[in-house]
Parts: C-alpha cells; sequence; structure tokens
C-alpha cells in the first residue's frame, strides 16, 4: 500500500498516520464504531487519518484482502468520531481517498460493504455516488468505479499541466489574461523580468502545479482540442478565499488563438465532473468582472445562475455565478 501524501479539499485532510496517531484513533471508538466495525486493532494503521483543523477526527482506509473482491478491487472503510459525525467529513474524506487511488493507477473499483441498519453510511453511500450491486452475508454491497485523471467530451480533453506546455502557456499570457486574471502586482513584476527570468518563472510554476495535482486543494488543467495542444486553462480551488471553505472557485482562461471557439464552456463542464468524482464540493462558483463579457457567457453557457454583485476593492464590479455540482 503506497504511502498517502497530505491531500486536502479545503475543509479536511487526509494523511498517513505518524507516530502517536494511534492512541487517538482508539480513543476515538465508541458504541457505534464498534457495532458497525468491530473491537478495531490493537494498534491501527489505516491508509489515511482524517484531520479538520490540525485535528485527528478519524479515519479512512482500504485493503485489497476481502474474500468477495474481485481482481482489480479494492474495499473501503472510514470512521469519524462520535463529537465530529454529521458535518459531512466521512463523505470528503472517501472522495479524497477515491482521489488517491485515481492517482496511484492500480486499481478500477472501490467497494462498500453496509449493515443495513447503518444509515449514516447508507447516505454516505449514496452521496459519494456508489452504486448497490445487492446483498453480500445481509449486507449492502456497492461498487464505483475509480474516477479518471483526463476527461474529454469527444471535442476537448481535460489533463494536468506539464512543464513541456511551457510555449503556450508563454503564448497565453496576454493583455486579456493578465487583466481578468492576474493580481495586483504581478504584472508589474512580470514586466520587470527578461523574457528568460519570464521563461523560467513559467517553467517553475506549471512544474508547482504538476506537483499539486495529488495534494490538492486547487487542481490545475491544460485543455487539448483536436490537433491542438493547450486551447485553454482551468483550475478549480476549494480553499479560495473568496468563496465558502470546501466549496469550488472555477477560473479559466482561453488561449488567444483559440477563443470564440466554445473550448472553456466544454473545459468547465468537464472540470465540475472532475469535482463531483474526486472532491466533496456541492457548489462552484464562478466570479467575473461585469466588464469581461465572454467570461459571463462561459458561466451562463454551463448553467451557473447569478446569485449576487459587489464591488471589490480595486473598484470592480463582480458577479457571482453559482452552479450546483
Amino acid at each position: 500500500m503506497s504511502e498517502l501524501q497530505p491531500t486536502t479539499d479545503g475543509i479536511v485532510v487526509i494523511r498517513s498516520p505518524v507516530p502517536g496517531d494511534s492512541e487517538k484513533l482508539i480513543a476515538g471508538r465508541d458504541e457505534a464504531s464498534r457495532r458497525w466495525l468491530g473491537p478495531g486493532a490493537a494498534e491501527p494503521i489505516p491508509t489515511g487519518c482524517i484531520l479538520v483543523d490540525d485535528e485527528i477526527v478519524g479515519w479512512v482506509d482500504y485493503d485489497v484482502d476481502r474474500s468477495w473482491l474481485l481482481p482489480g478491487e479494492v474495499n473501503i472503510g472510514y470512521n469519524v468520531f462520535a463529537a465530529q459525525r454529521g458535518n459531512g467529513y466521512a463523505s470528503r474524506s472517501v472522495q479524497l481517498l477515491m482521489h488517491h487511488l485515481a492517482l496511484r493507477g492500480a486499481h478500477h473499483t472501490a467497494t462498500l460493504l453496509i449493515h443495513r441498519d447503518n444509515e449514516r453510511s447508507l447516505a454516505l453511500a449514496a452521496r459519494t455516488r456508489f452504486v448497490l450491486h445487492g446483498d453480500l452475508d445481509s449486507n449492502a454491497y456497492y461498487k464505483r468505479p475509480i474516477p479518471a485523471l483526463t476527461y474529454t467530451d469527444g471535442v476537448v480533453t481535460l489533463r494536468r499541466q506539464r512543464v513541456d506546455d511551457i510555449d503556450a502557456d508563454l503564448e497565453a499570457k496576454d493583455e486579456e489574461q493578465i487583466n481578468w486574471l492576474w493580481l495586483p502586482g504581478h504584472r508589474q513584476a512580470w514586466e520587470a523580468m527578461t523574457r528568460q527570468e519570464q521563461r523560467g518563472h513559467a517553467r517553475r510554476n506549471l512544474a508547482t502545479n504538476s506537483a499539486a495535482f495529488g495534494a490538492g486543494p486547487k487542481w490545475t488543467f491544460c485543455v487539448d482540442a483536436p490537433g491542438a495542444s493547450y486551447v485553454a486553462y482551468v483550475d478549480c480551488d476549494l480553499a479560495n478565499e473568496h468563496v465558502p471553505a470546501g466549496d469550488a472557485n472555477i477560473s479559466y482562461a482561453s488561449h488567444p488563438a483559440h477563443r470564440g471557439k466554445g473550448y472553456v464552456s466544454r473545459a468547465v463542464s468537464l472540470l465540475t465532473r472532475f469535482l463531483v468524482d474526486h472532491t466533496g464540493a456541492r457548489c462552484a462558483q464562478i466570479i467575473v468582472d461585469t466588464a469581461n463579457v465572454a467570461s459571463i457567457r462561459v458561466a451562463h453557457a454551463v448553467g451557473a445562475q447569478e446569485v449576487g454583485r459587489w464591488i471589490d476593492d480595486r473598484g470592480r464590479e463582480m458577479i457571482r455565478h453559482q452552479l450546483r455540482l
């Protein structure tokens, strides 16, 4: 079983156990956990501990040593301590574990075995889109494919960024992108660099984004189209200061050579599929300057609804669009 790097969706963190965690996991056992999961190991070492605000609130695990599992399947287990139940932490942790399994690429299906009286876990199975596959030893038996890491609708493909995207990435940094997406001070810092320094900066940023793809809470993607690579950029950030923690802020930018072709709208729709498959976010938000007509068209094209307006600290009127996932 591979090491689990700390992974977060802005609400929970799952990480491999460290010395001292076993005592906390044992102390968190209660009547409900023993009823549904049994007495537990004398020294528990789950795949991951669940943390909220740096405190352990439970665990999430998978194994392949169950008699009912077929080749390529894993069984998932979890528990959240009694005082922390009802906050969605277990669902979010299972989603992040599915993301970890997708990155590993060693298995194709996850399963859940849930007692028919365990209402909380039955509700989790529904929220995380596991599908009932009948009964097993009088328990409800669920399966769900481990999600993909690339998404396509037949026209555009969403994939993680790579360092070799450097040339297209630099070409995409035009006045439109700088004006709508860059933060105050970034333009001045960029323009003060030599071309070689700009290339080095952009290369490091691509490498950082690619390496961070496993950890969250922000995921960045390139968008490819038939015969063209990096026609757009999209990202989802589940710890953005402008949206509620755990919701996703979606940003996007089209390569100037590919604007007006509908690629960004398609990519954002695919990005919502990634969010549903890999995270516990239940809502995505798209925040757009009222003057950015093209970006507003994208928000409308994907079905996002305007829910508010305000003036930001630079005096711009901003529109908040919301999209239920």
